[in-house]
């Protein structure tokens, strides 16, 4: 005898990037299984691989995860999680304050709290002189996995500027049909000064962020503990 099917309710809400409206279901418990497995680990390129095949698996708008832009992703999962399993998650967070507490504090969070931090200036586009410039695209979860910026090497900064770059203009043309090897070059002749207009736009980017205001259950200090990406929220 064939067991009852069980119908999942069907939720929206808007990309950041773009409002396109985007349709999803809650995760089942063969998702969670996939995260509660990549969080036991706490490696954090696993949880976010975890993430995506959660996501590709409840979002029922047709979308490509890989290539949108971080901060869409993280606001994805973030209403996932809330229809999910429920708007308030348990953080362990430990107090540290000049290594006289370091006392793990059991706080719980609303996820209707959390917004989308968009910078008031933000430009996309990067003059190299009078004639020519560059337009950057948001980096993707993909691409920002692929780099341990734990590691700060300056090929993983290179590697973030040249496969966020969109295309090249002048007064006469754009050019966006160019190849690794053709921005490469590109970039690396470009002088100190433009480096710092690149990073310049990458600490602009939106980002899931949330300060955290607590009492310290232990030594009584009020604490702001500052929230930024999926892992601090769900690791």
């Amino acid at each position: 005898m064939s067991l009852p099917q069980i119908v999942t309710p069907e939720f929206y809400t808007n990309l950041p990037s773009t409002k396109e409206k985007i349709a999803f279901r809650p995760f089942l418990v063969k998702e969670e299984k996939i995260l509660l497995m990549a969080q036991e680990g706490k490696d954090r390129q696993e949880i976010q691989r975890a993430i995506v095949r959660i996501l590709q698996a409840c979002i029922k708008t047709p979308l490509d995860v890989d290539t949108l832009p971080l901060f869409d992703v993280e606001w994805l999962f973030l209403q996932l999680r809330a229809k999910s399993v429920g708007e308030v998650v348990e953080l362990n967070v430990r107090h540290v304050e000049d290594e006289s507490c370091n006392h793990l504090n059991e706080i719980q969070l609303s996820l209707e709290d959390i917004k989308i931090e968009v910078p008031e200036k933000q430009n996309n586009i990067i003059m190299i002189d009078d004639n020519v410039g560059i337009t950057m695209k948001y980096p993707s979860l993909s691409l920002v996995s692929n780099i341990d910026f734990e590691n700060e090497k300056l090929s993983n900064t290179f590697e973030l500027i040249t496969n966020s770059v969109y295309n090249v203009f002048d007064k006469e043309k754009v050019y966006n049909d160019f190849t690794k090897p053709e921005i490469d070059k590109f970039i690396e002749d470009l002088d100190q000064k433009h480096l710092i207009k690149f990073m310049d736009f990458f600490k602009s980017l939106p980002k899931l962020k949330h300060d955290l205001k607590y009492t310290c259950s232990k030594c009584g200090k009020e604490v702001t503990h500052k929230l930024e990406g999926l892992v601090d929220f769900f690791l």
